[in-house]
């Protein structure tokens, strides 16, 4: 399984892209860090949305990636808290919250280096049965 998840993660081209590393995995939890830089920023030089809910995302998708099955997410949602800064290391932490049948909700809290809440994502997932 951990060969599967790394190469899951290694093939993600966006975080590859943005620059995103995998910190760890376990059953049902991940954590994925970024170091936010100018690439990252939008119009009010602070962290682009989409790239916090990319962040959350990927470690949604590798948290629900590490049990018997793969899985796809099917829901999502995000609040923002507060903004990424230029030079904030942003780590996302995932952990599965419940599971019925083939359905999973997992949370994923985006925090900075100072341990400040950024956003919280919270995402479904459905597992894929052949």
């Amino acid at each position: 399984m951990d060969q599967q998840v790394n190469q899951m993660f290694n093939q993600d081209t966006l975080m590859q892209q943005l620059g995103a590393h995998l910190v760890s995995f376990h059953h049902n939890t991940a954590q994925v860090e970024l170091k936010v830089t100018e690439q990252h920023l939008q119009g009010h030089q602070t962290c682009h949305g989409a790239v916090i809910f990319a962040l959350a995302d990927a470690a949604f998708a590798i948290a629900c990636n590490t049990g018997e099955h793969p899985a796809v997410g099917q829901h999502c949602s995000i609040n923002y808290l507060k903004p990424g800064l230029l030079g904030d290391t942003l780590t996302a932490k995932a952990e599965h919250k419940a599971s019925s049948g083939r359905t999973g909700i997992y949370d994923i809290t985006v925090s900075n280096q100072k341990q400040q809440v950024i956003a919280e994502f919270r995402g479904t997932s459905r597992l894929i049965v052949k």
